[in-house]
């Protein structure tokens, strides 16, 4: 055994036992960061141990663009240490890895949350609106009300970014997504709507990176979001992290309880007697609305898709991206954002579009279901152990229980005690 590997056992005991003795959460990074003055060890090997041999990997790409020497490759919605003998030793792939461990205590005073702060179930915020895009063809093309595109070609518009991290789909298949650097307005809006497959947005950070596009919006969903935090704020200050931080002003989380697997739209498809590339948008709305490129729209229940629910997202407990800058979503609503926001800079970014009039608002009191709905889906999400405490993808399938939605249905957090009335 060479001396790598003796030091990427010792990690992972230390790890392992930080788990097991129920240490605080926000300590378990110290498994790894204690290496570091010590000249570090190939922390890659780490991740995929713990992280993507065991199928809790989310694919939000963080250990990805983070790398400073290019040592993986994203290959089926995971990482891929292609070229592993590369690693410095920099163990950033870990500290941002949101899998591993939580952000550290202080993100929310580096976020810089717009005062007063709310915790009503779905993330810190300071404002919460109902609003749709003025401009007809954002609201078009856009989903549920265009707020997110008509936000970002604004901030495109008016200098205060260079470019926007979003995602696109492949052109055979409009609902398999694919990342995308857009810079422009038109490449903004052609990839306006959302897709239930997982689209691996952030991994366009690293085309950012290299080409010094910034500064930069992002737009993801929770894990993505997380990230991108995990990435900007870690504790292992080198200059890659540093970019991040100084170059990102806006990230933009969308609300998500889960995505499916690309077979889904085979089932889509099959159901509907339509090739793949003809199915133009997918809309969940307590059942899956279905627009054809022939105009057509069809319904099928949303319970004939929760076995092609995406395993990797067993692992998450955000549905609300509580750690954006504005938090956006249907939630419920037909034709209508409801966003909410939680930053200074999100206020920056959303009031400025507000000032030019580019928005219809509607209190949120005006639809209480959507606030109550986004509250009851947030609860659902956030009722389970940290992910590094679940079990592993193969205890699941041996449990017989993959079931994204109520694998935790009766979870009961340490502390909480009995909540039933």
């Amino acid at each position: 055994m060479d001396d790598n590997e003796k030091l990427i056992q010792s990690v992972q005991k230390k790890y392992h036992d930080m788990l097991d003795q129920d240490v605080d959460p926000y300590e378990w990074g110290y498994a790894w960061r204690s290496e570091l003055n010590k000249g570090g060890f190939r922390a890659v090997d780490f991740l995929m141990r713990e992280v993507v041999d065991t199928g809790k990997c989310v694919g939000c790409a963080a250990c990805i663009t983070i790398c400073p020497t290019d040592v993986f490759d994203y290959k089926d919605e995971k990482p891929t240490d292609t070229r592993k003998d590369a690693c410095v030793f920099c163990e950033l792939c870990v500290d941002v890895c949101p899998v591993l461990r939580p952000p550290d205590k202080d993100l929310l005073k580096l976020l810089g949350f717009k005062e007063p702060v709310i915790d009503e179930g779905f993330g810190p915020y300071n404002y919460a609106v109902i609003a749709r895009s003025k401009d007809k063809e954002c609201l078009e093309r856009g989903q549920d009300g265009g707020v997110t595109s008509k936000l970002l070609i604004h901030a495109l518009e008016n200098g205060s970014i260079n470019g926007a991290v979003i995602g696109d789909v492949l052109p055979e298949n409009p609902q398999v997504g694919i990342h995308k650097l857009a810079t422009t307005a038109e490449e903004i809006l052609a990839c306006s709507g959302s897709r239930y497959t997982y689209s691996p947005n952030t991994v366009a950070l690293r085309e950012a990176m290299e080409n010094d596009i910034k500064p930069l919006a992002v737009v993801g969903v929770p894990c993505q979001v997380d990230g991108v935090r995990q990435q900007q704020y870690s504790s292992i200050r080198l200059d890659i992290a540093k970019w991040y931080q100084k170059n990102v002003p806006l990230v933009i989380g969308l609300f998500c309880s889960e995505s499916f697997t690309h077979e889904h739209i085979a089932l889509i498809a099959e159901h509907l007697k339509v090739e793949p590339k003809d199915i133009v948008n997918v809309n969940v709305k307590g059942k899956v609305i279905i627009t054809l490129r022939d105009g057509r729209e069809e319904i099928m229940a949303l319970k004939d898709f929760h076995p092609y629910a995406r395993p990797a997202c067993l692992y998450c407990l955000d549905y609300a991206a509580d750690n954006s800058d504005i938090g956006v979503g249907g939630i419920g609503l037909d034709g209508w954002t409801f966003v909410a926001v939680r930053t200074e800079k999100g206020h920056e970014f959303f009031q400025a579009a507000v000032d030019d009039d580019l928005f219809e608002i509607m209190p949120v009191d005006s639809v209480p279901k959507a606030k109550s709905l986004l509250i009851r889906l947030s609860n659902m999400k956030r009722n389970k152990p940290l992910p590094a405490l679940m079990p592993t993808m193969q205890e699941r399938i041996e449990m017989g229980n993959t079931d994204v939605k109520n694998f935790y249905k009766d979870y009961q957090p340490p502390g909480k005690g009995d909540n039933s009335e």
